[in-house]
């Protein structure tokens, strides 16, 4: 495959169909590619365990390599589109996007922003600085980044590809200045990559107690998507929908992210770090909106919100959250 033909897509799935066992893809080329348990700088991935022994210091970290320099620069309003999209919808002091309001459960307002970004760095450090896993060419040219967020990551992705066009979408106007006009089709022998989290919790050692509170907040909030026709667990079933919309030379990768600092590598406790306090925020960000929905109070959902903020922080539990990766391949005689 020619420079010339090279294009990648990236995304994160926002529906499901029901959580079911992963379906049969025989005649599909699915391959399970997860590197090896250590990258270069012993980050972790796979199938490794995480070894426990980490502390919890306030300060022990400095500022990443992969923060944003300015984040504020990447906060400037769109043009080009319509006033309907510009419009927001609010709930319990957050702002939500209204265009196809309902279809993704999360905020879009700064704190939202401040968030996606900071994951955005804590993705940076877990991956070693990779911005994806899929076997695209040395020399793409057409990129297109769907459910963009704040656009930090295609706005990366064409510092790395200066040659390549880059297309970032989403349903709420809060990029930069640049607006695509479509997302065009993938030329044969092109690329998509689907990238998110499971939103499950799981252990190496079964220190996860029945009553875990993350683990019944993750169980609600399964509840709650399925109020919107979709899946919390999206991530687990990449290779479903890559197969069921033709792909091939299916390939899987994900990480490990910790809840928390109890990791003994300082790297692993640094990404740990990032994904408590993304999780911290996380939790009133969705929570805010749905919970209600399935009859909470906010004095209740105050409380357990703190429960969860707090189980985080129990050096006895090695629990971690999995980042999926899946690619797909468009046919070559598509």
């Amino acid at each position: 495959m020619g420079a010339h033909d090279t294009e990648g897509k990236r995304a994160s799935p926002r529906s499901s169909p029901p959580l079911q066992e992963k379906s049969d893809l025989t005649g599909h080329d699915e391959q399970d590619t997860d590197p090896s348990p250590y990258d270069n700088q012993g980050l972790l991935h796979g199938n490794a365990v995480i070894e426990a022994g980490g502390s919890d210091e306030d300060g022990e970290f400095s500022a990443s390599d992969f923060d944003p320099d300015d984040s504020s620069s990447l906060r400037s309003s769109s043009t080009s589109i319509s006033s309907s999209i510009l419009e927001h919808s609010y709930q319990n002091g957050r702002r939500y996007h209204r265009y196809r309001h309902g279809r993704y459960p999360l905020p879009n307002d700064e704190a939202e922003q401040n968030r996606e970004d900071m994951l955005h760095a804590m993705m940076l450090e877990a991956t070693d600085g990779r911005l994806f896993y899929a076997p695209i060419d040395e020399n793409p040219q057409r990129i297109a980044d769907l459910g963009t967020g704040t656009g930090i990551w295609a706005i990366e992705i064409g510092e790395k590809y200066p040659s390549a066009e880059v297309l970032g979408l989403d349903l709420s106007p809060i990029q930069p200045t640049w607006v695509p006009p479509n997302v065009k089709n993938m030329k044969p022998g092109a690329w998509v990559e689907l990238q998110d989290v499971d939103g499950q919790v799981h252990t190496d050692d079964n220190s996860i107690p029945d009553d875990w509170p993350l683990k019944r907040f993750t169980e609600i909030i399964l509840q709650a998507f399925a109020l919107y026709e979709t899946n919390a667990h999206a991530a687990v079933f990449g290779a479903q929908y890559l197969a069921e919309a033709g792909f091939v030379n299916i390939k899987h990768n994900y990480i490990k992210l910790p809840y928390g600092t109890w990791p003994k590598d300082k790297v692993m406790r640094l990404v740990g770090m990032y994904y408590r306090t993304a999780c911290e925020e996380f939790f009133p960000a969705i929570g805010n909106l749905h919970f209600p929905q399935l009859g909470w109070g906010k004095d209740e959902m105050e409380v357990f919100f703190a429960e969860c903020r707090q189980s985080m922080r129990d050096p006895n539990v090695h629990a971690y959250g999995k980042m999926h990766f899946w690619s797909g391949q468009k046919p070559l005689k598509a």
